[in-house]
């Protein structure tokens, strides 16, 4: 015969359990807001841009458009121009950013073990691109060995 409150041996903890429980859910759900927040990417309003590659091998839509290590847009759509041969990037950016019309473009990874992204490389122009321009200045896939050099060597930029 139990005594009056003593827990049966293999019943549980009563509260404890419940809040063990609830710890995990809370942190499930707030990992599951965090998942959904990356691959969002960066809200508010956007500014389109294009650009033109060669080779866009290594980029893929829904990639990350950094500017020094920092996300500040997303590849939307990458379509090939059989009649010129070569691949046509639409990208957005944060609308708030103003890009030189000497702005480049290349694709690289901002680290050693992170995928490829739409590295942005503003120039030093007073003109600023209109939304929807096309940037030319598209600079081909830096290689491993070069992205690790100049990762390296370079100060952790590209």
């Amino acid at each position: 015969m139990l005594r009056r409150g003593a827990v049966r041996e293999g019943t549980g903890g009563g509260v404890a359990s419940y809040l063990a429980s609830a710890a995990v859910l809370v942190f499930t759900g707030a990992f599951v807001v965090y998942a959904l927040t990356l691959r969002t990417g960066p809200g508010g309003p956007q500014t389109p841009y294009k650009a033109v590659f060669f080779s866009a091998n290594g980029l893929d839509s829904g990639d990350n458009v950094i500017l020094d290590g920092v996300v500040v847009g997303r590849v939307d759509s990458i379509t090939l121009d059989r009649a010129n041969d070569v691949a046509n990037v639409d990208f957005t950016v944060n609308s708030g950013l103003k890009l030189p019309s000497d702005t480049a473009v290349t694709i690289a990874a901002p680290s050693p073990t992170a995928d490829n992204a739409l590295a942005l490389l503003p120039g030093k122009a007073k003109t600023i691109l209109k939304p929807g321009t096309t940037i030319t200045d598209a600079r081909p896939l830096l290689s491993l060995e070069q992205q690790i050099s100049n990762f390296i060597f370079g100060g952790g930029k590209l």
